[in-house]
């Protein structure tokens, strides 16, 4: 292509433009450019790029000779909610120009984060934001609207290359097909994908050349009252939701009321207290059970959710924040433009497949119903979780491998009905097969996952948990480790967990075994402790007890060995019986079927004191997390000890333990011959 240099340098860039530029004033307004929501990704990747769709606020950057202002999409000026952004775009000294973007706040992950802006946006001014830059339609006494993508954004990398900026950064497209883009970055908790034709020009209005595919189903709608809190919540039950018709009509789309933190809660008490009104917006008459209160239809709230239904209601609605870069009156019903000839039809949730290197291996299992949300509190959907368990199956798998698993099955979401699967029909889930009956002849054969399709086979039939068992398919009779969980009663705070795990670790130590840490996903900690197959299932969960038993007679203020709430209000109880032939344990990498679906997660010793909580990586923020792997428990097989001689070892720390052990040896030895 050729370029056109001008003479006059200026000290940051080398603003060369492209052929198709046009010399024209810097206007004093721009409106940008917007993306068509599709279903379906290209046809032909090879004409488009692919982006990150950030989770914040467009903001377009006017450079002057004397002034830099940033404008909302609708021209408002957030200069002053930005002044660092302001600052730092003078300090990088770029040329004149308008420049296009987003605005996000980081989370600890670097993931943007949009309740964080939010919270951001309470203050008098947004700090610590990041503005990534996507385009340049104006440059330096040029027009660039004509010019193709690739050339525009050409210009934009060089004029931020090698001026490094913690807060204005320069969008990367990615290498590699868009179904596998947009799985990570649905995996990595993203609101989805950009895709940008190369050769588009620049245009104001929505355009296909532009279009946005999402991991979940999200949009604005318009605020036209709220419900009476029930409960102990305060302010409000749920906001009513709309959308406006071409007609002008404000039509009622359904309430949300899950999402809201009690501080988003109390933020929202004044303004719904300045925009009361008698007056019902709706258009269509709708009514609300109990006593709905009408506000004049001024705010406009971010909602995901899984579906439309056929009356034009929202289902499974999540609240994320209230939108004050947009107009109520431009809101509208987003279609995705399905019929678009260059798009190929891929179903909901399905993970597709290209032919990047980087690409997980191919599987012949799809998910369906993928956008229905089964945790409302963080509106996480089947197909996320399914998209989940693909990128973790190679770390999960280690710990399936050759055990009976027991499945946790949440047809119905969270919010229904849970179903602990230890036995079921293989024939219905590939790469799940059935063990030898014999094992546990007094019930139907138990199951085992062969591989990732197994995982993902669970996973479209609404599995969100895996439990293990103690012992392998191959040596069932002799359980290959142990597993202590300890279980905090009421007011019990982490870090008397943290040290509890520690005090534990150091008896067992005492035994000659070894403790290998991992998060519950749940509200505790669990100590796996791999054995040599040497004693029957009623000696290890004996010597189990026996080592609960123990910590509670010498630490009675913070262990107890009865089970139940009120025994263990204040105390931790070590829960041993995990340990009983049959008895199973959530594995590691597993999800769990609670609210924020967190995820059990390998540690080291050394990691304890900085983990916060017991569920503190979710599958919303585990991706970094899954970079370490396993590491934590390298050495696992080579640590396995004899189970005897811990057996002996507390009998010499704690007699009346070791000779319960014993005994019990002694009883089962007399009733069939030893191995």
């Amino acid at each position: 292509m050729r370029e056109v240099t001008l003479r006059s340098v200026h000290p940051v860039a080398h603003p060369r433009v492209p052929r198709e530029a046009i010399r024209a004033a810097l206007p004093r307004a721009l409106s940008p450019e917007l993306a068509t929501l599709v279903d379906a990704v290209p046809a032909d990747p090879s004409a488009w790029l692919f982006e990150i769709k950030f989770d914040g606020y467009r903001l377009l950057a006017r450079v002057g000779a004397r002034k830099v202002t940033l404008l909302t999409r609708n021209g408002i000026d957030w200069s002053a909610r930005f002044p660092a952004l302001t600052k730092e775009i003078r300090r990088l000294n770029l040329p004149a120009g308008w420049y296009d973007g987003e605005v996000v706040a980081l989370n600890e992950k670097g993931v943007p984060d949009f309740g964080r802006l939010q919270a951001a946006f309470e203050e008098s001014q947004a700090r610590d934001a990041v503005l990534y830059l996507f385009d340049l339609p104006f440059h330096r006494g040029f027009d660039l609207r004509e010019a193709p993508l690739s050339a525009r954004r050409a210009l934009l990398r060089e004029l931020l290359s090698g001026h490094e900026s913690k807060s204005v950064r320069f969008s990367a497209e990615f290498k590699a097909d868009p179904a596998s883009i947009l799985t990570s970055a649905c995996r990595l908790g993203l609101e989805g994908v950009i895709g940008k034709r190369v050769d588009s020009r620049y245009v104001s209005r929505r355009s296909a050349d532009w279009i946005k595919l999402k991991c979940g189903k999200r949009q604005e709608f318009v605020v036209g009252g709220y419900t009476e809190p029930e409960g102990s919540r305060e302010v409000l039950g749920s906001l009513l939701l709309g959308v406006y018709e071409k007609g002008g009509q404000l039509r009622y789309a359904g309430n949300v009321g899950a999402g809201f933190a009690a501080s988003t809660l109390r933020s929202l008490a004044a303004p719904l207290k300045r925009l009361a009104t008698g007056r019902q917006p709706f258009q269509d008459g709708v009514r609300i059970s109990g006593r709905p209160h009408w506000l004049r239809p001024k705010l406009v709230a971010e909602v995901s959710f899984s579906e439309w239904t056929r009356d034009g209601r929202l289902r499974h609605p999540v609240f994320h924040g209230l939108r004050k870069d947009k107009d109520p009156r431009s809101i509208r019903r987003e279609e995705s433009n399905g019929e678009n000839a260059v798009m190929k039809k891929v179903a909901p949730g399905r993970i597709a497949r290209g032919k990047s290197s980087t690409a997980p291996p191919i599987t012949r299992v799809t998910v369906t119903h993928g956008e229905r949300v089964i945790d409302a509190s963080s509106g996480v959907s089947k197909g996320r979780l399914f998209a989940y368990y693909e990128a973790v199956a190679p770390l999960l798998l280690p710990h399936l491998r050759e055990r009976p698993v027991s499945l946790v099955r949440a047809p119905g979401g969270l919010a229904g009905p849970k179903f602990f699967q230890k036995h079921a029909a293989s024939a219905t889930l590939a790469g799940v097969s059935q063990l030898d009956a014999r094992l546990d002849p007094d019930n139907p054969p138990m199951l085992r996952v062969d591989g990732q399709e197994g995982i993902l086979s669970a996973a479209q039939w609404n599995v969100i948990e895996f439990h293990t068992q103690n012992a392998t398919a191959q040596d069932y009779e002799r359980p290959d480790r142990v597993v202590f969980d300890l279980d905090p009663g009421e007011r019990v705070g982490w870090a008397v967990i943290r040290d509890g795990a520690r005090l534990l670790n150091a008896l067992l130590e005492q035994l000659g075994l070894t403790g290998f840490l991992k998060t519950s996903g749940g509200k505790g900690l669990h100590l796996v402790v791999p054995l040599r197959p040497r004693v029957s299932w009623d000696e290890a969960k004996t010597m189990a007890a026996a080592v609960t038993a123990h910590m509670a007679r010498t630490i009675p203020d913070r262990f107890v060995q009865k089970s139940g709430a009120n025994n263990r209000r204040g105390k931790i109880f070590i829960d041993y019986l995990r340990n009983g032939r049959g008895a199973t344990t959530v594995a590691a990498w597993s999800a769990r079927a609670r609210p924020g679906l967190g995820v059990s997660v390998p540690l080291r010793w050394e990691e304890l004191a900085g983990v916060k909580s017991a569920d503190q990586w979710t599958i919303a923020n585990v991706a970094r997390r899954m970079k370490i792997g396993n590491t934590p428990w390298d050495g696992y097989a080579a640590t396995a000890a004899d189970p005897r001689g811990a057996i002996h070892k507390l009998a010499e720390l704690a007699p009346e333990a070791g000779d319960t052990v014993a005994s019990r040896r002694r009883r089962r030895s007399r009733g069939r011959p030893a191995r």
